[in-house]
């Protein structure tokens, strides 16, 4: 009997077993799954946000909130964010922390216009209709979800949503899932604002969260914001059960409250002696290559190689030659 033969005989019997009176039903064999074309995942943003609970942590003040606002508006609208097409949904935005002001004072800037098909929910309201995501509440939200169809959700923050201890795994996962449960049903996605710990060395979407590791388990998206106090610039790292993950470099324009992607953050990412330069240039000003060796510590050789790769991507600017000698200066 050759391979092909005896494979045909397994799938044979693989059929029959899965016709038995005794089988479990609706139990999958290893034929069932090979043999079967599923659909691909469905994307609020292509590539980027699937449905089911997202989160979106960072630490204070990093820009978080105007994110998920801005996100909204995409939705909403069937627009562009961080250059992806976004198909056009109905947008629930739960803001715990936002005045109805200081909304219409961002929403202003963002370019919102009156007519988008999004409903928002403040702080008084939410302790009235749904009081605790963890006592209660997450059930009577996802019926509010499923009863208006939303395909895009925000809570803005979790914090302020759940009065359980956010260290209690078991608290944490049962405030999340029925959440989690109406948005794979409904082909949603809510994305939970949350906050990181205190910063470490290396960045991660998952073990930077507050509280307990749930958060991370139960969380199909994680998406982590890192930015510096005062900087436009940030990374924003994203992780999940369908998408690779990615380390992307994003600004902020204040002047809008609109986030915008660069593209990969590992094309602008510094190594430790090129964040050293360019603080020096900040401060110092143009100078030649002695000049910055001398006051850096580093021999004409490495400081002409590094020199010459921040030229070469755009970040410095080299000037000058002859007896006056190469400047070397910030943008």
């Amino acid at each position: 009997m050759d391979r092909q033969e005896l494979e045909e005989q397994e799938q044979i019997a693989i059929r029959e077993e899965g016709n038995s009176t005794d089988r479990l039903p609706g139990l999958l064999s290893t034929y069932d799954i090979l043999n079967t074309e599923f659909p691909a995942p469905t994307w609020i943003i292509p590539e980027m946000l699937s449905v089911g609970v997202a989160i979106l942590g960072g630490r204070p003040k990093t820009g978080k909130s105007w994110m998920g606002l801005q996100l909204g508006q995409a939705v909403a609208s069937g627009g562009v964010v961080f250059g992806k097409k976004v198909d056009p949904g109905r947008v629930l935005i739960i803001a715990l922390e936002d005045h109805p002001r200081r909304l219409k004072d961002r929403m202003q800037k963002q370019g919102w216009s009156p007519g988008l098909p999004a409903d928002f929910i403040t702080s008084k309201l939410f302790r009235e209709r749904f009081g605790d995501l963890g006592k209660g509440g997450g059930q009577l939200l996802a019926k509010q979800i499923e009863r208006w169809q939303y395909r895009f959700v925000v809570v803005d923050t979790l914090s302020r949503a759940i009065g359980v201890d956010q260290n209690d795994v078991n608290a944490v996962t049962n405030a999340i899932g029925s959440l989690q449960e109406v948005a794979q049903n409904l082909n949603t996605s809510i994305l939970l604002i949350d906050h990181h710990k205190k910063a470490l060395a290396d960045p991660d979407a998952v073990s930077d969260i507050l509280g307990s590791t749930g958060k991370g388990a139960v969380g199909d998206c994680l998406w982590g914001l890192y930015r510096q106090a005062g900087k436009v610039g940030a990374k924003l790292i994203l992780t999940g059960r369908d998408i690779e993950e990615q380390s992307l470099k994003l600004n902020i324009d204040w002047e809008t409250g609109l986030w915008s992607c660069e593209g990969e953050a590992s094309l602008y990412e510094l190594s430790g002696r090129q964040g050293e330069i360019i603080e020096f240039l900040q401060d110092a000003g143009a100078c030649g290559i002695t000049d910055i060796g001398d006051a850096l510590g580093i021999n004409k050789g490495s400081a002409y190689k590094i020199l010459s790769d921040l030229v070469n991507r755009g970040t410095i600017l080299k000037s000058g030659k002859g007896r006056g000698g190469v400047k070397y200066s910030i943008l």
